[in-house]
């Protein structure tokens, strides 16, 4: 990648960075408490989980742009992690905080999809399960006679 290119990227990292910056002070900012019945209490307390969400998405994509900018510093940016490819310019411009060439990322999801694992949510750390296995012949017949 020539010198123009990655310069255009590190500027629009820091751009990126700034407006994600902005938007996470947005977010956190504490919404004073208010008197009121439960509704009003529900529509604060749904409010703040949304800000919550949105402030803890943020500062994960605000963690993807530092570590683009660092690739950038390293001479490392648009080279695929996996396969140590150059990862194409459309690609990158679709997605600037790519970290994997096109075949790497959809090998990488092919065999996610077979595998049977918990994932961790990136903004709020709690695990839940991914692909549920179907239930087995036996189990559907006992659940059948469990219902009548």
């Amino acid at each position: 990648m020539n010198l123009e290119t990655l310069k255009q990227f590190e500027n629009l990292f820091n751009e990126l960075k700034k407006s994600t910056m902005e938007e996470i002070k947005l977010h956190a900012e504490i919404v004073t408490p208010i008197k009121g019945d439960e509704m009003d209490q529900g529509n604060l307390d749904r409010e703040l989980a949304l800000n919550l969400k949105l402030v803890g998405r943020n500062s994960f994509m605000l963690k993807k742009i530092d570590h683009a900018l660092l690739k950038i510093k390293e001479g490392t940016f648009g080279i695929c992690d996996e396969c140590d490819c150059e990862i194409d310019i459309n690609r990158l411009r679709a997605r600037p905080i790519a970290t994997q060439c096109i075949a790497c990322k959809e090998a990488e999801e092919k065999t996610e999809s077979h595998v049977l694992y918990e994932k961790k949510s990136h903004t709020l750390g709690q695990t839940f399960a991914t692909n549920v296995l179907p239930l087995r012949r036996k189990e559907e017949q006992f659940l059948t006679v469990v219902e009548n």
